[in-house]
């Protein structure tokens, strides 16, 4: 009875080291709290991914801080006055798309209605006209357009185009162009255009 008592005691000594052996090597194998990869610390060190660059369209980005602007032109002998009354104020400093649009890689042409006193304007007219200019826009990467120019005036309800200065095309220098004006003023549609000049300006 004495022996059974001492086996049986031996038998639960022997039980309580292995479940003590087993929670000691689980202790050593499981990870400290510290050493679990946060998901918020592993997302913190993966390369950000780069927004994408957006390219403006054609006459709607910007040249470099200090590019110089296109300058104003003045013609070698004093123009005659143009016909016609003066754009209206309502129109003056609107800017205009050709239609069909006239792109050069990043840039346009656009269509610029001005007033009498604008720099381009007293240059041409010394301030006895409203004026136009086609530019380049932006002014970069081909800069100092000397650009088409000239009077703008309406006549019988009408905007027309005087191209007083073409500097790549001496054909159309000289020549008028006529259009229809929308009812918001925003719509140039071409009544009377020679074919050097444009079909119709749309709003920039």
């Amino acid at each position: 009875m004495a022996r059974s008592l001492y086996a049986r005691a031996l038998a639960d000594v022997a039980l309580v080291v292995t479940v003590a052996a087993c929670s000691s090597t689980a202790a050593v194998s499981s990870p400290l709290p510290s050493e679990v990869a946060s998901p918020v610390a592993a997302a913190s060190i993966l390369p950000a991914t780069p927004s994408p660059s957006v390219t403006p369209e054609p006459g709607y980005g910007s040249a470099p801080p200090d590019w110089p602007s296109p300058p104003p032109f003045a013609p070698a002998s004093a123009l005659p006055d143009p016909s016609g009354d003066p754009i209206p104020a309502s129109m003056v400093d609107r800017e205009y798309n050709v239609d069909p649009p006239d792109t050069m890689r990043t840039q346009a042409l656009v269509l610029t209605l001005r007033a009498s006193d604008d720099p381009h304007c007293a240059a041409l007219y010394d301030g006895r006209s409203t004026c136009f200019t086609i530019l380049w826009t932006p002014n970069y990467p081909k800069a100092n357009d000397p650009a088409v120019r000239g009077a703008a005036r309406i006549v019988h309800d009408d905007l027309v185009l005087s191209f007083d200065y073409v500097p790549y095309d001496t054909d159309c220098q000289g020549s008028t162009s006529t259009y229809a004006i929308s009812p918001d003023g925003w719509t140039l549609t071409g009544k009377d255009v020679p074919g050097c000049s444009f079909q119709a300006f749309a709003r920039h």
